[in-house]
């Protein structure tokens, strides 16, 4: 279920750009957006768009938005496709994961700031909001990307792209859930990924990004995996535990952005329990390496799922 607070009600409004330490749009006129944290006047034709979120630079590349600056990913570029690396190459950054620099979005001149709640809390909203127009959004958990992907688009005047790759993903998903009914339903299904340290494993529930995906897929899970509702959209298990995988009859899990496993993948699958799982012993263990965080990037996840694993399962 997608927030209304991030839901695309503008309004026009020819009046001038709010005051701040950032720059102004291309003609000065604003628009009142609805964000997490209230009404915000952003302008109509953003010029200097800063990303100040983790997830933002991608929901802007979904609609044919450029910012000017984003967060440093210089630690874990290899985690971005390289679509994604090129998109940020050369930008300013201000700031890391959760630590924005408040100087170096100064020094970016933004005339508008986007980012999400998850990161953005309303102490820094306020302090951002002294160096321009900030619009921050939020779902109803973490794993709702529409939400926020639907305010971006909004903030930054791009609503009709959004649209248009919504109508595309949407289509696609009926698609997948009519022509494979028989594959989604009667096959069992897990979602399976790193524990976060040796020795442990995740399962990916509806809770989490792409958990929903599958769900709203209509699949049939695995029988006895535990039935959870964990906020961060997975749970650790000790790797004695994958017998809960007993009659699992597909796995899916995510690979690394250039199509190879991690060594924390390795390990589970290196695990003497594994291969007792029916998907891992007939063969029907599917990678998928897309990052879901916005439309564009969940038609790659579809895409990757009907041709990596449905149409295998056929």
């Amino acid at each position: 279920m997608q927030s209304s607070l991030a839901s695309p009600l503008s309004t026009l409004a020819l009046v001038g750009c709010s005051s701040g330490e950032g720059g102004d749009g291309a003609d000065g006129a604003t628009r009142t957006v609805q964000t997490h944290y209230g009404s915000v006047d952003v302008p109509v034709d953003p010029q200097r768009i800063v990303a100040v979120s983790y997830n933002t630079p991608w929901q802007l590349q979904a609609v044919g938005a450029r910012p000017v600056a984003t967060l440093d990913y210089s630690a874990y570029i290899d985690q971005f496709t390289p679509t994604q690396q090129k998109f940020i190459d050369g930008l300013s950054t201000v700031g890391v994961f959760l630590e924005v620099n408040r100087e170096a979005v100064v020094a970016a001149a933004p005339d508008l700031i986007v980012g999400d709640a998850y990161e953005i809390d309303e102490d820094m909203f306020r302090e951002l909001s002294k160096i321009a127009p900030t619009a921050v959004y939020s779902g109803t958990n973490r794993s709702d990307w529409r939400a926020v992907a639907e305010g971006v688009a909004d903030a930054v005047n791009k609503g009709s792209a959004l649209t248009s790759n919504r109508e595309k993903y949407q289509a696609m998903q009926e698609r997948i859930r009519t022509e494979y009914a028989a594959q989604l339903g009667e096959n069992r299904w897990a979602q399976v990924a790193i524990g976060g340290s040796e020795g442990l494993f995740s399962i990916l529930y509806p809770t989490g990004v792409t958990g929903a995906m599958l769900a709203d897929l209509n699949v049939t899970r695995g029988e006895f995996i535990p039935d959870l509702r964990p906020a961060t959209g997975f749970e650790a298990f000790p790797l004695e535990q994958l017998e809960m995988l007993r009659d699992v009859t597909v796995v899916i899990y995510p690979k690394q952005p250039n199509g190879t496993d991690s060594a924390g993948m390795k390990s589970v699958f290196a695990s003497p329990l594994w291969s007792r799982i029916p998907a891992a012993a007939s063969g029907r263990v599917f990678g998928i390496s897309t990052q879901v965080t916005d439309y564009g990037t969940a038609i790659n996840w579809l895409n990757e799922l009907e041709t990596g694993a449905l149409e295998a399962l056929s």
